[in-house]
């Protein structure tokens, strides 16, 4: 019997109809390897005491870290006790430490090397993922990422969000389009980090061309992976009040799905998914919608529509698109 290119791909994939990004990790490695959580950036552009931007409509007071109540602990214990965590629950042996609230790159270089150092010297460490802005990525930090990047696994993950101006306006994101290109092109041809984007899907007035096109602009790119998410509500935020006053309705689920499977049907398949839907991990601020705090439904829903349909990413890619 003749194996597709489709089956190949499956069998690649760990059998899931689209290419996870635990699957990337094993390919590069050799092994399953664990992101660790860390919170150690204080600040972003918008939250300057002197700034004229302004914050992020989604963005709580915590700044998207993942272990708000160990912020106060010094970057080593972090990365001690959420690597000792992940290996206990899942056997794991090899980690990345990852810098994921605010903006990492807005530091001084000199502190941003010495995290990277303590970081790297931990025990079963092989790199780092930082996370920032687009519009954060000063020219004096790239001679950094490379260096790192020449004796360790380094990925930077930019928070785009969409690539369409108006989208990022009712964000009030405080950047353009054009500036995530820019930020996309200095990361590839100066450092070669792999380069990972964020994306948000459930926008007011978002459309299934836009869902398209985004993919398609995706493939283009010099990019290793995307992390999806829906744009949910969250106590204490601009999003909050806009809500309220009933000037936001968020996504609910099924229309969710709709809209991740159609961007990944158009998705290159050599492009890893790194999560395919948001989870509020800090429930008592989640204000909607409620499916949010399910980490494993939406994302087991998706996979049972992939194989319902009959469908998978990069049904419809093509190379010379």
């Amino acid at each position: 019997m003749t194996i597709t290119h489709l089956e190949k791909n499956f069998s690649s994939w760990s059998h899931h109809r689209y290419y996870p990004i635990s699957q990337f990790y094993k390919d590069y490695f050799g092994e399953k390897v664990y992101k660790v959580s860390v919170s150690i950036a204080e600040s972003c552009p918008s939250r300057q005491p002197n700034s004229r931007m302004p914050h992020c409509i989604f963005c709580d007071e915590w700044g998207s870290a993942a272990y708000p109540l160990e912020r106060d602990k010094s970057l080593q214990e972090q990365i001690r006790i959420n690597r000792d965590r992940i290996a206990k629950r899942y056997k794991a042996k090899q980690f990345l430490i990852y810098f994921q609230s605010y903006t990492n790159t807005f530091e001084r270089v000199s502190e941003l090397q010495h995290r990277f150092d303590i970081a790297l010297a931990e025990d079963k460490v092989s790199g780092i993922v930082l996370g920032t802005r687009p519009d954060c990525l000063p020219s004096k930090v790239l001679p950094l990422l490379k260096q790192t990047h020449e004796r360790y696994y380094v990925m930077v993950e930019l928070g785009l969000q969409s690539f369409f101006d108006h989208h990022l306006e009712f964000l009030q994101r405080g950047h353009n389009v054009q500036s995530g290109y820019e930020a996309i092109s200095k990361l590839s041809q100066q450092t070669g980090v792999d380069i990972g984007i964020h994306l948000m899907f459930g926008l007011p007035n978002e459309t299934e061309d836009e869902i398209i096109q985004t993919a398609e602009i995706l493939n283009t790119l010099p990019i290793s992976n995307v992390k999806l998410h829906n744009l949910h509500v969250l106590t204490h935020t601009p999003l909050a009040t806009m809500y309220k006053n009933g000037q936001f309705e968020p996504i609910e689920l099924e229309p969710y799905i709709d809209k991740v499977i159609l961007f990944l049907q158009h998705l290159s398949p050599n492009i890893a998914v790194q999560r395919l839907a948001a989870v509020a991990s800090r429930w008592d601020e989640l204000i909607a919608p409620q499916w949010t705090k399910e980490k494993m439904r939406p994302t087991q829903m998706i996979e049972d529509r992939l194989l319902a349909l009959e469908t998978y990413q990069g049904q419809f890619y093509t190379v010379n698109q």
